[in-house]
């Protein structure tokens, strides 16, 4: 690769001339056309940048050494050099062709990457529950919360009581939830659904709040409210987000959810994960507690009742809030929120944000992106499997993974361990998609793991990658909702401390489940089989 062709006619940048806007331009330029995605719709003069990388990109080779090397992804411009056709005169010409790009555009669309944070694991609800009342407790600024639900049961009234206490304090508290979608309740229980109660008591008080079921809007209107929030110096870098997702939604919106999971304190702190707000993820009771295993004097464990959730997330202490607060800031001026300055000191204060050791990298995807990363990151993983690769996911539902897994081979099968709720689940087509495609790949060697044994439910989404001695987490299902119809996000973390810790976790879970060792219980000829059908009809929607 390394001799390919060079235009030496074509217009350079020496990289001692590269600000930090425009290595940061570069790296999310080639990690967005890595992964498969195209500006040419979304910004202009993108043809010279694509001239001088499309002959690269049409090998494999890139893509296997980003994940081999980097886990998925280049967080530094300097790992470009390393890349296989790359050096340092094609990236003088890329610079000076990459520097007349939509740097708001890129930045909102590509993963970003921060260094030198805090991450902590929380795992089952009493965890979640204590850490979220002792963040709010501690807000002295701002709180930016977006959830799908957010349910009005015990643990939802009791982060709801926090928020009070945090708006007489004087903090902002800005919110984003899904109103129609939590009404549903659970359990046949309605009662739980009135989020729209606590909301009106906070919004009393002086809470912000945005329902986001409301993430479409027709056509004429979309016209007429571009233009409103355009007048009212909402950026273009934000608006073609909502523009891809019209696009893409052209008769309903009625299947697009905003699936994403995060908080962001004061600019300091955030957290994300899987788990919305409410008793089946924040549940107060008691786990039953393993005798030995502990993480940072934490018990691990399972939840005590059926009808509790085991579910997770990450706090974040350092420069990691500051990506997740612009994702936020764009999703509450699409919908119609009041404006403020994602830049200013209040937002982002000035100060040490050097809090810990790890690297953290966010990944976003929406409907109508050209390209979904956090897809492709799942993808490019089962690919380029090596030494150990283990994926926690409650739905396996998405077509696009079960190809890709059948078509790896067993050299990098064997590397890959799968833990999933196959007969405890509150998606039924879960069962019946990985009895249709699980036989080839166990035949090559990946190993699978029923949580179900438990006879509990998993919700947790977490995978883990010892070659990069990464972590990834965050609100995506391995299904074609999350892949083609849902706002998600998930956070990549490295570090080789923090990641062993997490492999702990994950250990006892794949401990307290069930390894299946018979390849009879997945179906050889899924098309004799009746579920296939059912689950192949209904995989857009669950």
């Amino acid at each position: 690769m390394g001799n390919i062709h060079r235009n030496k006619q074509l217009p350079q940048l020496p990289a001692a001339q590269w600000d930090e806007r425009l290595r940061q331009d570069l790296a999310d330029y080639v990690n967005y056309r890595i992964s498969g995605g195209s500006l040419t719709t979304i910004t202009k003069n993108t043809d010279a940048a694509d001239s001088i990388i499309e002959p690269i990109l049409d090998s494999a080779a890139v893509r296997a050494y980003r994940q081999a090397q980097h886990g998925g992804v280049i967080t530094d411009v300097r790992q470009l050099e390393e890349l296989p056709g790359f050096s340092p005169e094609l990236l003088e010409q890329l610079a000076s062709a990459v520097s007349g790009l939509d740097s708001g555009k890129l930045r909102a669309l590509a993963p970003q990457t921060t260094r030198h944070n805090k991450v902590d694991p929380y795992v089952n609800g009493p965890q979640c529950l204590e850490m979220l009342l002792e963040e709010i407790r501690n807000a002295q600024r701002y709180i930016h919360l977006s959830v799908m639900l957010f349910f009005n049961d015990h643990s939802g009234k009791l982060i709801a009581s926090e928020l009070l206490h945090a708006l007489q304090r004087g903090v902002e508290v800005r919110m984003l939830v899904n109103y129609t979608v939590t009404a549903l309740g659970y359990g046949s229980n309605l009662e739980v659904g009135r989020f729209s109660e606590l909301a009106a008591v906070l919004e009393q008080a002086g809470a912000r709040l945005k329902d986001t079921f409301h993430s479409c809007y027709a056509a004429a209107e979309w016209a007429v409210k571009r233009e409103e929030l355009k007048s009212q110096g909402v950026p273009e870098s934000i608006l073609f987000l909502q523009d891809k997702v019209q696009e893409d939604v052209k008769i309903t919106g009625l299947n697009v959810i905003d699936h994403r999971k995060f908080m962001v304190i004061d600019g300091t702190t955030s957290i994300i994960g899987s788990l919305n707000i409410g008793d089946q993820y924040t549940f107060a009771t008691p786990i039953r507690e393993s005798a030995t295993e502990q993480i940072d004097g934490r018990p691990l464990g399972i939840p005590s009742r059926e009808e509790e959730w085991h579910d997770g997330c990450f706090r974040i202490q350092g420069e990691a809030a500051r990506p997740l607060n612009e994702a936020f800031h764009a999703r509450w001026l699409l919908l119609g929120g009041d404006h403020f300055e994602v830049e200013d000191p209040f937002y982002h204060p000035a100060g040490n944000y050097e809090f810990g050791g790890e690297e953290c990298t966010l990944f976003l995807s929406f409907p109508g992106n050209p390209v979904n990363l956090i897809q492709q990151y799942y993808l490019d993983l089962l690919t380029y499997a090596a030494e150990e690769t283990i994926i926690v996911n409650p739905y396996l539902i998405d077509k696009a993974f079960w190809d890709r897994l059948g078509e790896v081979g067993p050299e990098c099968s064997c590397h890959i361990s799968i833990c999933n709720p196959l007969e405890v689940n509150d998606h039924p087509t879960n069962k019946a998609a990985v009895r249709s495609n699980m036989y080839i790949p166990f035949c090559n060697g990946v190993s699978f793991y029923d949580y179900s044994s438990t006879e509990r439910f998993s919700h947790w989404k977490i995978t883990y990658d010892h070659r990069a001695r990464a972590v990834f987490h965050g609100s995506y299902n391995i299904n074609e909702r999350s892949a083609c119809h849902d706002f998600e996000m998930g956070m990549l973390v490295k570090s080789e401390p923090f990641a062993d810790k997490v492999k702990r976790m994950i250990d006892y879970d794949l401990g307290v489940s069930r390894k299946i060792s018979d390849k009879h219980e997945f179906f050889k000829h899924p098309w004799l089989h009746p579920s296939t059908y059912l689950n192949k009809a209904t995989q857009n929607y669950t």
